[in-house]
């Protein structure tokens, strides 16, 4: 959740402001270098809480469907391993197609 809630806030810090800017100027003043650093952020940020979405969703899975084992199937290192994966697979997708 700490994860998710960083990458929201990051999202409205340095994604949304220029957003709103683009939306108001109808056209993007502030160069084409910015312009493919604010789309890679905006790619990674969006993906990384997807899937930061979607790991709290199996987490929940399997406090629901597995509670007595709960512990031995979501240990401390299965979550690193997993936040390691979500940030890696969101920088790839956004800033190796540039």
């Amino acid at each position: 959740i700490v994860s998710l809630a960083v990458t929201d806030l990051l999202l409205g810090l340095l994604v949304l402001p220029f957003s709103a800017l683009y939306e108001l100027n109808k056209e993007w003043l502030l160069g084409s270098i910015f312009c493919n650093i604010y789309i890679s952020l905006d790619v990674m940020l969006c993906t990384a809480s997807i899937l930061n979405l979607f790991m709290i969703s199996l987490d929940r899975y399997f406090a629901v469907t597995t509670p007595l084992r709960y512990c031995q199937v979501v240990t401390r290192s299965r979550v690193a391993v997993g936040l390691v994966v979500i940030w890696t697979v969101s920088l790839m997708v956004s800033f190796l197609p540039i």
